[in-house]
């Protein structure tokens, strides 16, 4: 017997499926595109389970006479390609003829549609790929499709499916993108009977964003500023202030001839574009509608249609640039620096968290807002038993000579060259630390038996703080925090699915949350951390981060990670004024931490100027 066989077609249409149907997110995606194509101005989505249940679309569009809905469940049979020229400059959605007949192969599908010149509709039945005939049936223009029990054929990919509130997180950030994407198309989006969001069908793309991302929000945003030349390329939207920062890049979105894409090139010129205005590891709200020739994008690189190559990517890299940093700037058009090797460039790049930045936007009064952070007179533990440990060394401060000025062109040549020798090193050990005083009310400066020391006061706090955290929660739910008042919490769609599915777990975590009419939610008591806590975007933006990636993570990971979240922001800041008391009390408990010399984020906690550097730079040696 052959070794090698030819499938059969229900392999084969299984195995397609993979490709396009990876969850059942992308269901909806492949749905929603041919409504859209279809010429639909209302589409309605319902889903129960996260999709794995049921899944139904339905428009008010052109439908379809019974000849082509059968037509429409063969493999590779399209209405929007004729020859493979018009591969090149596609302009519709659905345009490969596999949606229907792959989705089909891997559940029960229930097409009924009505083209405008029949009296009567066709319902057609398909079950695994094997077809049940069509009939009559009662319904007005337009098409319903409905798809049940994802992968109820296939146990091996039914088992790799998330949980049903990360699917419907998925599904609800598919849906806002449409809505957004197509402002002038009316979307009802309903899970589990329950209503979730309606988008207007304006055609204002502001009326969209409202509904999106909430009114405060879209009230605070700032309208892109156009390029002055085109140059066959239109970047138009929206982007939030600098004070504004969400913790995410999921609020970035890119719209690119009406198709929502993943783009690292996109992605990079935005980074580069907002490095100087947001803090490393924020992001804007931004929602870009990018268009262009379609014969300058291909489309067609991903099966699920989701990721786009451009012809020049250093024209789409410039345009964006130019427009997100004009906007921000309020100055006139700058030069776009030179974009990065688009081929390696890694999406989480420079996403770590950096502390000592991460709250640096000045707030009115000239302080610093952030969450769970009281007055420094409430922060400040630094105790201890023994007061003689925290008293500083006081030293004197004596003028041996002066050097002047000098001609020695060789005295030049030779500190040049002992310059380079006197750079910071890592520090895994302190010897006979003292400190002696504190710079820019951010660095204490310190020496040992081996040279100069230099420790950052935030991230040195920081460590401090999160050991003591995870030593008090290390086998215990974290300790809520009662607030006076309920704090309405506006979040994403696709955040309060998560909240929905996870309230119990965000209540182990310290988030107390009420579920209010409407799918609306709110916080009545936060992570304790402090005796007060601070402002409800502060507290939404810890929020978001911990649910961001929440199906990626294990409950102890992302436990782990609010802990950081919340020594950070109670760690002492730059800029921060210290006593000697305190200079000292602060490096006695950072030495006492298990990894004095890194903080929780990976950053170094204290850096070295060796003696012999020193000596060096001075020709002593």
């Amino acid at each position: 017997m052959a070794k090698i066989q030819v499938l059969k077609d229900e392999l084969i249409s299984q195995i397609a499926a993979g490709e396009i149907v990876e969850r059942p997110a992308s269901v909806v995606k492949e749905l929603i595109d041919n409504a859209i194509d279809a010429g639909a101005t209302q589409i309605s989505v319902e889903i129960k389970e996260g999709g794995q249940r049921l899944i139904e679309v339905a428009d008010n569009g052109c439908g379809m006479a019974r000849e082509d809905a059968i037509l429409a469940f063969i493999p590779h049979a399209t209405s929007k390609l004729r020859s493979i020229q018009d591969l090149e400059k596609v302009a519709t959605l659905g345009f490969r003829g596999e949606a229907l007949p792959t989705i089909a192969s891997v559940s029960r599908v229930e097409l009924i549609t009505k083209s405008p010149d029949e009296e009567l509709a066709t319902k057609i039945l398909v079950e695994g790929g094997n077809f049940s005939g069509a009939e009559d049936f009662s319904f007005p223009e337009g098409t319903r499709i409905q798809v049940k029990n994802l992968f109820y054929n296939v146990p091996a990919r039914r088992k790799f499916l998330k949980s049903v509130g990360s699917e419907t997180a998925a599904i609800s950030d598919i849906v806002c993108h449409y809505m957004m994407a197509y402002p002038e198309i009316a979307f009802k989006f309903t899970k589990n009977n329950n209503h979730i969001a309606t988008s207007p069908g304006s055609g204002n793309l502001m009326d969209a964003i409202v509904v999106v991302h909430g009114e405060e929000t879209a009230a605070s945003l700032l309208q892109l500023k156009p390029l002055p030349s085109s140059r066959g390329i239109t970047v138009t939207g929206y982007i939030s202030p600098p004070n504004r920062p969400k913790p995410a890049q999921r609020y970035v979105t890119a719209i690119v001839n009406r198709r929502v894409v993943s783009s690292k090139l996109i992605m990079q010129a935005v980074r580069k574009a907002t490095a100087a205005f947001f803090p490393v590891g924020k992001y804007p709200v931004l929602i870009m509608d990018i268009r262009l020739d379609p014969e300058m994008l291909d489309v067609n690189v991903h099966p699920q249609k989701t990721e786009v190559k451009f012809k020049d990517e250093r024209q789409i890299f410039s345009a964006i640039w130019q427009v997100v940093q004009s906007t921000l700037s309020g100055l006139k058009i700058l030069e776009a620096p030179e974009p990065q090797n688009f081929a390696s460039f890694n999406p989480s790049e420079n996403e770590d968290d950096e502390p000592a930045r991460a709250y640096s936007l000045s707030q009115p009064g000239g302080g610093h807002q952030t969450l769970f952070t009281p007055p420094p007179s409430e922060y400040r533990d630094f105790s201890f038993s023994n007061t003689q440990q925290t008293q500083t060394i006081s030293r004197g401060t004596e003028v041996l000579y002066n050097v002047g000025d000098t001609d020695s062109e060789a005295f030049h040549t030779g500190a040049r060259a002992a310059a380079g020798t006197a750079s910071l090193e890592p520090v895994t050990a302190l010897s006979n630390p003292v400190l002696l005083a504190q710079l820019k009310n951010t660095y204490l400066l310190g020496e040992d038996d081996n040279g100069l020391f230099i420790v950052d006061q935030h991230v040195a706090h920081e460590r401090v703080l999160f050991d003591q955290l995870v030593e008090t929660y290390k086998d215990m739910p974290v300790t809520p925090q009662p607030l006076l008042f309920p704090i309405h919490l506006k979040l994403l769609p696709s955040e309060r699915m998560i909240v929905s599915e996870h309230l119990q777990e965000l209540k182990d975590l310290g988030f107390t949350i009420q579920q209010e009419e409407d799918m609306q939610y709110y916080a009545v008591s936060v992570p304790s951390a402090s005796k007060k806590t601070s402002d409800t975007a502060n507290i939404q933006n810890v929020l978001s981060g911990i649910l961001d990636g929440w199906e990626g993570r294990s409950f102890e990971e992302t436990k782990t990670d609010l802990l950081k979240m919340m020594a950070c922001k109670a760690a002492v800041k730059a800029g921060d004024s210290l006593t000697p008391p305190e200079w000292n009390s602060l490096l006695l408990q950072l030495l006492s931490t298990q990894n004095p010399f890194t903080c929780p984020h990976g950053r170094p906690i204290v850096l070295r100027l060796p003696t012999k550097n020193i000596e060096a730079a001075f020709l002593r040696i």
